[in-house]
């Protein structure tokens, strides 16, 4: 199989997709693309892309964006190890918390928190982001009771989903001290950071 990931190394949502590429073993190529301000874009990338965003992929010739879209057609089409729960709760469960992650989590822990304190000289975080960040994981931090299958006790696309936005969460001060403020995050945290696909795919603009 062909794979072609189209992205960068430092990008919360391309990381996602690396990630479960790696969790299938599949081998793929990273495709350099910036869209941010001076950044660079292959030639024919609004024909990958029409809204010129990152990540997209091209498997044996199908095309895709939208990192849910993604990941979703990954997990279907290379069978093992699987990475939807087939138990249909806990599959919605686990959809639940990429939407989490998605409309709750990202915007605050990475822009709000991760982006002026890394990238901006150590920009102070607005209290909003960190008040929206403490309520987001400690939403994430209660499906260790709800749901710990859908995310913790075993991989599946939501764990990869968590994990890129904690990555770039925990590189900062600021984050570090809200996720220790959720100890059993911050306990499978602390394992799930070591492993070997987090390695892998950790940029030198992050910590893990």
């Amino acid at each position: 199989m062909e794979v072609r990931l189209y992205g960068t190394e430092e990008s919360v949502y391309t990381r996602m997709v690396r990630l479960v590429l790696l969790a299938k073993e599949v081998e793929f190529v990273l495709i350099e693309t910036d869209p941010f301000e001076g950044g660079r874009l292959p030639e024919d990338y609004n024909l990958r892309h029409p809204f010129k965003r990152i990540p997209a992929i091209e498997m044996d010739g199908v095309r895709l964006y939208e990192t849910d879209a993604v990941v979703h057609y990954i997990d279907a089409v290379i069978e093992r190890p699987a990475l939807t729960p087939s138990d249909a709760e806990t599959a919605a469960r686990m959809r639940q918390i990429m939407r989490i992650v998605d409309n709750y989590a990202y915007r605050p822990l990475v822009w709000g928190l991760y982006v002026p304190v890394w990238w901006r000289e150590g920009l102070e975080p607005a209290q909003e982001a960190l008040e929206k960040s403490r309520q987001a994981l400690g939403v994430l931090d209660g499906f260790f009771d709800t749901s710990p299958d859908a995310c913790f006790n075993r991989w599946t696309l939501a764990t990869f989903y968590l994990a890129s936005v904690l990555g770039a969460a925990d590189s900062v001060p600021q984050g570090t001290a809200l996720i220790d403020e959720c100890p059993r995050l911050r306990e499978w945290w602390n394992g799930f950071r070591m492993e070997p696909v987090m390695a892998k795919t950790r940029s030198k603009h992050t910590k893990f």
